[in-house]
C-alpha cells in the first residue's frame, strides 16, 4: 500500500466510526451492564482493521469488511467470556444463583442437609451413583466392597431420604418429631 493509498484508508476507516459504534451497540444489546462496552468493541474492530489494512481489497465495500471484523470480535469476546464465567463459577463454591430461583435454592439445601444426615458409607455411594454416575459395580470396586453391599446401601440411603423427604420436618439432630428418622443408618 503505497502512501496515498494508506491516507484514503484512513479516512474512509475514520468516516466509519459512528456507524460501527452503532453496529457495535446493536450486537453487545441494551441489556449488558456496561453500557460502553460498545465503544469498546468498535474501537477494537478499528484496530484490527487498520493492522491489517493490507488484508483489505481496493475495490471492495470497505463498510461490510469492517463489519465483519466488528462481529467476529463481539463473537469471539462471548465465548471466551461464557467460558471464563463458566470456570470461574464452578471453581468458586461460593458462588449461588439463589436470587434467580430461590425456592429451588431452599429445597437443594434442604436435600444436601438430608443427605448429610446419614452415615459417611451411605452418603458415599449416593455421591458415587448420583452424582458421579458411577454403576454399582464401579462403586464397588473404588469401595472395595461387594457390588450387593452398594445395591443395600443406596436402598437404605433411599428410603431414609424418602421417609425424611414425606415428613417435611426435620430437626438438627436428623430426628422426625414423633419417630426416630434413621434408626441405626445415621450417626
Amino acid at each position: 500500500m503505497t502512501h496515498d493509498q494508506e491516507l484514503q484508508f484512513s479516512r474512509s476507516l475514520t468516516a466509519l466510526l459512528p456507524y460501527t459504534k452503532g453496529y457495535a451497540r446493536t450486537l453487545v444489546g441494551s441489556t449488558r451492564d456496561d453500557s460502553s462496552l460498545y465503544e469498546d468493541f468498535a474501537q477494537t474492530a478499528m484496530l484490527k482493521a487498520w493492522e491489517h489494512r493490507h488484508q483489505f481489497v481496493p475495490g471492495t465495500n470497505l463498510k461490510a469488511w469492517l463489519y465483519t471484523i466488528l462481529r467476529n470480535t463481539v463473537v469471539s469476546h462471548r465465548r471466551h467470556y461464557w467460558r471464563e464465567r463458566l470456570t470461574a463459577d464452578a471453581g468458586d463454591q461460593d458462588t449461588r444463583q439463589d436470587s434467580a430461583n430461590p425456592e429451588g435454592a431452599v429445597a437443594a439445601r434442604q436435600s444436601i442437609g438430608r443427605i448429610e444426615l446419614l452415615k459417611q458409607p451411605h452418603q458415599d455411594v449416593l455421591k458415587d451413583v448420583g452424582w458421579e454416575g458411577l454403576s454399582y459395580s464401579e462403586s464397588a470396586r473404588r469401595r472395595h466392597v461387594p457390588t450387593g453391599t452398594i445395591k443395600s446401601r443406596v436402598a437404605r440411603a433411599r428410603t431414609i431420604l424418602s421417609q425424611l423427604t414425606g415428613s417435611g420436618e426435620v430437626s438438627r439432630g436428623g430426628m422426625i418429631p414423633g419417630q426416630q428418622a434413621c434408626p441405626g443408618l445415621c450417626p
